[in-house]
């Protein structure tokens, strides 16, 4: 079964599937990880080279080329929920978990770590940041409402959602 992990940039998409894949011993991946990978090129090169949306094609390619047969627990980008019908495609092959932290946490997260690898993330400060957030927030919220599972807290556990998760699981976590 596939787990896909959604929410804005800082929500510990990468961070809780990680340690959730591990949890239940599922195999954990990064879609932008996959993207630089299959592409041979950072997410910031592919942004400033060839814009974002030939990205958000390869992001769409990449994130549909997951095997709804195997168990893995995916972490895309913020974004990936918002183009190519990619939220109806994650609802219809497995488990979408939308991680949801107030956005003042984030913004002071994403302060706290390097953003240079994140193209639209790079140079912000905290109030820039948390103004990006905001705005995104707006845009994606839509197709993040469509998530099976939401998870509104400030900073999630594994055991949190595995208890989310438990309806949709057959087999015992």
């Amino acid at each position: 079964m596939l787990i896909f992990l959604i929410g804005l940039p800082g929500s510990g998409k990468t961070t809780l599937g990680k340690q959730l894949a591990k949890q239940i011993q599922y195999v954990f991946s990064d879609l932008d990880e996959a993207i630089v990978k299959a592409q041979h090129s950072s997410i910031e090169e592919i942004f400033l080279n060839e814009g974002e949306a030939t990205f958000r094609m390869y992001e769409s390619q990449r994130l549909k080329a997951y095997n709804k047969e195997e168990n893995i627990i995916v972490s895309t980008g913020g974004g990936a929920p918002c183009f190519h019908h990619n939220m109806e495609w994650m609802n219809e092959t497995g488990i979408s978990i939308f991680l949801n932290p107030p956005l003042t946490e984030l913004a002071k997260r994403l302060n706290a770590s390097d953003n240079s690898h994140r193209p639209m993330l790079k140079g912000k400060s905290e109030n820039g940041l948390l103004s990006f957030l905001e705005t995104k927030f707006k845009e994606r919220s839509p197709f993040y409402s469509q998530s099976k599972i939401t998870i509104v807290k400030n900073n999630p556990s594994v055991i949190d959602l595995i208890e989310k998760m438990k309806p949709y699981i057959k087999r015992a976590l």
